[in-house]
């Protein structure tokens, strides 16, 4: 678990600001995110890709950090998981973060703190969920040029060692809502099945994104909701049309 007296000392944070901004972050943190089934660390991970989608790089991104350092996560974990986002957030937005991390770390080593170097918690994984699947395929007949570079871009990112498949697609998906690439051609619906293809249940996927409400607002996560629904109902319309040619 995440040590409670930094959990304090950010609540307390808050409260500074506000006390009923600080108050409401409170009642989130205790309750709306604990409904999610995520790990602490896996949640980290998934505020940090908002981080840098956002460019929120102050306060939150060293929050988020620290969060994921103290529950499981190495140094070199925290700098895959913005890695990731080279593809899915823009490689501008991850040097920034980037060079934000080395500030971060600079501090930490000062402190003596998360001493973890270049350690990864997972070896390279035995599946590249992109190129060994039809999304390369997919995607080059979407568009050749197009196809071939970001297949080759995303299969070198989700075939290094550092996060599981798992913490990629959660990774992912908060990029999908954050920047709202929700589109039901996109990379949002593969991910979503992805998450049930893994043995999350549809209504874990919908908590999972609920997780995102603070870090990219009530409004995107809406929108995130009601395209996730529309790709639940594509998916029952795909299984339904068999069965009804069976009864013919």
């Amino acid at each position: 678990m995440m040590k409670k007296s930094n959990v304090t000392e950010a609540f307390q944070a808050f409260n500074d600001i506000n006390s009923a901004f600080g108050g409401l972050t409170e009642w989130y943190a205790r309750g709306v995110q604990e409904s999610s089934g995520l790990t602490l660390k896996q949640r980290a991970l998934m505020s940090i890709a908002c981080d840098v989608c956002e460019q929120t790089l102050y306060g939150s991104l060293e929050f988020h950090i620290k969060m994921a350092l103290e529950n499981g996560a190495t140094r070199q974990d925290v700098k895959e998981a913005i890695l990731h986002m080279g593809v899915y957030g823009a490689y501008p937005k991850c040097f920034e973060t980037i060079a934000r991390l080395k500030e971060i770390y600079t501090e930490f080593d000062q402190k003596g703190l998360y001493l973890t170097g270049d350690k990864v918690s997972h070896p390279k994984p035995e599946h590249n969920w992109i190129l060994d699947t039809d999304v390369k395929d997919g995607l080059i007949a979407f568009e050749p040029q197009y196809g071939d570079l970001s297949s080759r871009m995303a299969g070198e990112v989700w075939g290094r060692p550092g996060l599981t498949p798992m913490e990629r697609v959660y990774i992912s998906i908060s990029g999908d809502v954050c920047q709202q690439t929700l589109s039901a051609d996109g990379p949002f619906p593969f991910h979503a099945n992805l998450c049930l293809q893994n043995g999350m249940t549809r209504k874990q996927v919908r908590e999972m994104i609920m997780y995102l409400t603070v870090d990219v607002g009530f409004l995107r996560v809406w929108n995130a909701l009601e395209a996730l629904n529309a790709h639940f109902t594509r998916l029952d319309s795909q299984i339904a049309e068999p069965l009804a040619g069976s009864r013919k």
